[in-house]
C-alpha cells in the first residue's frame, strides 16, 4: 500500500457542493472522492505502460545488461520509467533472456510489474507487436534497451495528443548525423526520413532518440504473416497518413552502440 500524506486545500463553495452531490451528500468522505477524481484524471492524461526491446548485442554481449554505475542499463531504464509514473512494463527478450528474467523477475523489488515476451527468433523492431497484442490496450511507450535518456514522458504525450498522432518519435540532436537516420520535421509532424546522410548534406540535425509513444491500433496494422518487420517501415505509412509526430528533446541522451550527448 502506498504512503499517504495529509494536505489542506481551499475550494470554491460551488465545487464543494458538486463534490458532495457526486458523493451522495456524504461530506465526511470528500477526500476520498477528490482522490478518485485525481486518479482518474491522471490515468486519462498520462501513460502507465511501457515496452522495452532488450535484444541488442554488442561483441556477443547483451547491451541492456551492461553495467553502468553498478547497475545494468536495463535497471536504469526501469528506474527512469518508475520515476515517470510508469509501472506496467513489458520486456521483449531473446538472446540470453534467462539472465534478464533471473535478475528482474516480476519486478516486485524494483517497485514495478514486469511481464515478458520471449522471441524464439528476432522479428525486427516491430515484429514483437504481434505477440504483445493481447497485453496492450492503451497508448504506450516503446524504448530501446541500449538507450538512456530522461525525456519527460507526460510532456511528450501532450505533443502526441495535440498532433492527433498514431505514433510519436522522441527526437534528439547530433552534430554528426552520418551514423543515424535524420528526421525532417514540419511543426510537430514528421514529413520524412533520410538514412545516414553524407556529412554536411543533412536537411536537419534531428535523429531518432529511441523513445516512442504508440497507439494500440498500430498492432492491427501488422499482419500475422509478416516476419522481421521494422518499425521504420510502419512509420513510412504513418507519414503518408500525416499521423507521425516528433517530440524534440534537448536533455541527456546516451546510445551505447554509438556516442553520448
Amino acid at each position: 500500500m502506498s504512503n499517504k500524506e495529509r494536505i489542506s486545500i481551499t475550494l470554491d463553495e460551488n465545487i464543494i457542493s458538486w463534490l458532495d452531490r457526486k458523493n451522495g451528500n456524504n461530506n465526511k468522505n470528500r477526500s476520498q472522492i477528490i482522490e478518485k477524481i485525481l486518479i482518474k484524471a491522471k490515468n486519462e492524461s498520462s501513460i502507465n505502460q511501457a515496452v522495452i526491446l532488450c535484444g541488442g548485442l554488442k561483441n556477443k554481449f547483451l547491451v541492456s545488461m551492461n553495467i553502468i554505475d553498478n547497475k545494468p542499463v536495463l535497471e536504469h531504464i526501469i528506474n527512469y520509467l518508475k520515476a515517470q509514473g510508469i509501472g506496467d512494463i513489458i520486456l521483449i527478450v531473446n538472446y540470453d533472456y534467462e539472465k534478464i528474467i533471473s535478475y528482474f523477475g516480476k519486478g516486485i523489488k524494483f517497485g514495478v510489474c514486469i511481464r515478458y515476451i520471449i522471441e524464439d527468433k528476432p522479428q525486427g523492431t516491430a515484429g514483437f507487436l504481434k505477440s504483445a497484442k493481447g497485453m496492450i490496450s492503451k497508448s504506450f511507450v516503446l524504448l530501446y534497451g541500449d538507450v538512456l535518456c530522461n525525456i519527460d514522458i507526460d510532456d511528450m504525450f501532450k505533443t502526441h495528443k495535440n498532433a492527433k498522432a498514431i505514433a510519436t518519435i522522441g527526437l534528439t540532436t547530433s552534430s554528426d548525423t552520418s551514423s543515424y537516420g535524420v528526421v525532417k520535421l514540419k511543426g510537430n509532424k514528421i514529413t520524412g526520413f533520410i538514412e545516414k546522410p553524407i556529412l554536411g548534406k543533412s536537411p536537419s540535425n534531428l535523429i531518432n532518440a529511441g523513445v516512442f509513444i504508440i497507439e494500440p491500433e498500430v498492432l492491427n496494422q501488422i499482419s500475422q504473416n509478416q516476419d522481421k518487420i521494422m518499425i521504420e517501415n510502419l512509420f513510412k505509412h504513418f507519414i503518408e497518413q500525416k499521423k507521425l509526430a516528433g517530440y524534440v528533446y534537448d536533455g541527456k541522451w546516451f546510445h551505447f552502440e554509438n556516442k553520448d550527448k
